[in-house]
Order: structure tokens, then C-alpha cells, then sequence
């Protein structure tokens, strides 16, 4: 039986396809969006105040989509590229500190 014809599978693509719709409805407002919560196109629009946004292609004002204005998702994203950064750097610190310490032993051995 091939992948396709399992009812396990379908059921776990199904699943896959919520998962990805649930993770595009927490993050709506957060960041820079990638997809609408409706599983629209995201694009940059303009208010009559000169403000970008990041917006569904067929946004309404009903709450279903995305509306996200854009200096505020890219400060978001900045935010968490320095968490990121941050943790990366803790990360090589630490491997470094091991690094030292094997090779003390190493040095023990000889």
C-alpha cells in the first residue's frame, strides 16, 4: 500500500494543514506575517495617514484577517533575531568553555 491510499496519512496531512493554519492565526500580530489566518497573501498597503501595513489581500474588518502595521512587525522581528542572536552567542560560549575543558583532560591524559 502506498503512502497515498493510507487513511493514517490523509489524516495526518489533514492535521499538518490545521497545525499550519493555527500557527498562521497565533502569529497574525506578531512579527512580519507570512499568510493571512484565512490562508490568504499578505501584502504592504498604505492608510490615507501614510502608514504601511502588512494586510490579507481580501481584508475585511471583521477580525478573520491580518492587519499589521509594519514599523511594529519589523520591531518585533528585530526583537527576536537579538533573542536569537543572544542565545547563539550563549550557546558558542558554552561550547567554547567545554572545548577548554576537554582539552585540559587531553592534556592530563598525555
Amino acid at each position: 500500500m502506498t503512502d497515498m491510499a493510507d487513511p493514517y496519512y490523509a489524516e495526518m496531512k489533514q492535521h499538518k494543514r490545521e497545525a499550519d493554519w493555527l500557527h498562521a492565526y497565533v502569529y497574525a500580530n506578531y512579527c512580519i506575517p507570512t499568510k493571512c489566518t484565512c490562508g490568504g497573501a499578505v501584502t504592504v498597503d498604505t492608510d490615507e495617514r501614510g502608514r504601511n501595513y502588512y494586510v490579507c489581500k481580501v481584508y475585511e474588518d471583521d477580525g478573520l484577517h491580518t492587519r499589521h502595521d509594519c514599523l511594529a512587525a519589523i520591531e518585533e522581528e528585530l526583537k527576536e533575531l537579538k533573542s536569537q542572536y543572544d542565545y547563539e552567542v550563549s550557546l558558542l560560549r558554552k561550547l567554547q568553555y567545554e572545548i577548554v575543558q576537554k582539552l585540559e583532560v587531553v592534556d592530563l591524559l598525555k
